[in-house]
């Protein structure tokens, strides 16, 4: 009976970190993520959103905007993370909720984005963008 609840209760001390999402780890995801939009490399974006996210709206889609965005607000020059907040998505999922403040050429964008853990790997849940 005591193994039973050591084993147990090793399990529940082991599960309490399961699908906590590491800020640093999430920033740098949003990071490289910029950085392929604004390299043009749309079609390699999907691999950094949920699944949901990529089945709510097809890489044609997205491609049309990213490149109507670029066009608008012009070329990266600064990306700087302005906010990070720990919270649950409607699924009672753990995320990181991050919004940069990124400088274009033309622009400045605030861009929010929320990160979830999916099956091991980070990936944007979310991504709005919107002009300074």
């Amino acid at each position: 009976m005591k193994k039973l609840f050591f084993l147990f209760a090793i399990t529940i001390i082991a599960c309490v970190g399961c699908g906590k999402v590491d800020p640093e780890k999430a920033k740098e995801l949003v990071t490289a993520l910029i950085q392929k939009i604004d390299s043009g490399k749309y079609a390699e974006t999907s691999g950094y959103y949920t699944d949901e996210f990529n089945a709510g709206e097809s890489l044609g889609v997205r491609t049309e905007k990213f490149k109507k965005l670029k066009e608008v607000f012009g070329d990266v020059e600064t990306i700087e993370c302005i906010s990070e907040k720990k919270s649950v998505d409607p699924d009672d999922r753990p995320t990181v909720q991050l919004v940069y403040k990124i400088k274009h050429t033309n622009l400045t964008s605030l861009e929010a984005f929320t990160v979830v853990s999916q099956a091991g790997d980070y990936k944007v849940e979310q991504h709005d963008i919107k002009q300074q």
